[in-house]
């Protein structure tokens, strides 16, 4: 067998046409999104892949989830210089900074109370005492869309019955619209949503149609995807399940030691995460520059008006999965 061993010497086209070989297949796709990728102005790519289909499960922060809000609602963003600027001075103006932008802290603040109305919304209709995450975020999304915010990630995965999935939901402006909610409905269940995304996996992976993994940095969202594989593996009696393909772009390095840098094409193969007969592809880049890039090109090769012929089967399964658990 031949292990891809991508790293930064291999240019972003191998990166594409991995994207189009795994978009071109029947195996189901799914998204990590790290860090926080929308503050940057990526979370319209993103809706941009779940509308086309070029993605069937997203899993992400919840800063990702949740600041796209902020261009939603119009807050405006300022570019400072990271090398030079005074974080004590933008502290006593009020800016809150990341990297090399700024936003005031009075329309973050008021995006974190918005939320704080989801709650509200959520204790007045859902009748059950829990909720599995995944089934949180649907109702988020929905309640986004009902709100004039459709353009946001968590509505256009529940427009589009994708699942979104959010292991790590407290950390982040949900938190803080949780605490001032006037009202606070059921208590969400994550451990709920591993159970239903490795019902899931398990429907997909091999011998099924494939499962393949595209990495947006690294974090809890790369972990979450990646240790299905494993799951799968012990639920079968210990039978390799992995991922068939991964795509993951980072500026994190292997010698760290973190699982952002971890190669796809080395160290998760030992687990059974990744296949080492699979098209594992390291892209060593800045997100900000590789991401447009790969949608530019994913938009030439499929012209403007494409929509994944796989992508309503998918969904018909992830959505018959999703009414079992509860949804």
């Amino acid at each position: 067998m031949r292990v891809r061993r991508d790293i930064s010497s291999i240019p972003h086209r191998s990166a594409s046409e991995t994207w189009q070989r795994i978009i071109d297949g029947q195996g189901l796709i799914a998204i990590g999104l790290a860090g926080s990728m929308s503050s940057a102005g990526l979370g319209p790519l993103v809706a941009w892949l779940v509308e086309r289909g070029y993605v069937d499960i997203v899993v992400s922060t919840s800063a990702n989830v949740t600041e796209d809000l902020l261009e939603q609602r119009a807050t405006r963003f300022y570019q400072v210089d990271p090398e030079h600027v005074d974080d004590a001075e933008l502290l006593a103006r009020r800016l809150y900074r990341f990297y090399d932008h700024v936003v005031s802290a009075s329309d973050y603040d008021a995006m974190e109370d918005f939320t704080g109305g989801f709650f509200e919304h959520l204790a007045k209709h859902w009748p059950r005492p829990t909720i599995p995450g995944v089934r949180l975020m649907y109702e988020f999304g929905r309640w986004l869309d009902d709100q004039g915010l459709g353009g946001a990630i968590a509505a256009t995965c529940a427009r589009h019955q994708v699942p979104l999935f959010v292991p790590a939901a407290a950390d982040g402006p949900l938190s803080e619209g949780y605490r001032t909610a006037k009202a606070k409905g059921p208590v969400a269940d994550f451990f709920k949503d591993y159970e239903i995304a490795l019902a899931m996996m398990d429907l997909y992976m091999r011998p099924g149609l494939g499962t393949a993994a595209i990495f947006l940095g690294g974090g809890v969202p790369k972990d979450f995807i990646q240790i299905t594989a494993t799951s799968v593996c012990s639920i079968r009696g210990h039978a390799a399940s992995p991922h068939l393909a991964a795509i993951q772009i980072t500026t994190d390095n292997t010698v760290f030691g973190g699982l952002g840098g971890a190669s796809v094409a080395s160290e998760c193969i030992s687990w059974g995460k990744e296949s080492p007969a699979g098209r594992n592809i390291m892209v060593f880049s800045d997100l900000t520059i590789a991401l447009p890039l790969l949608c530019q090109g994913l938009l030439e090769h499929y012209g403007p008006g494409h929509v994944r012929p796989a992508r309503a089967a998918i969904a018909a399964d992830l959505g018959a999965i999703l009414d079992d658990c509860g949804r």
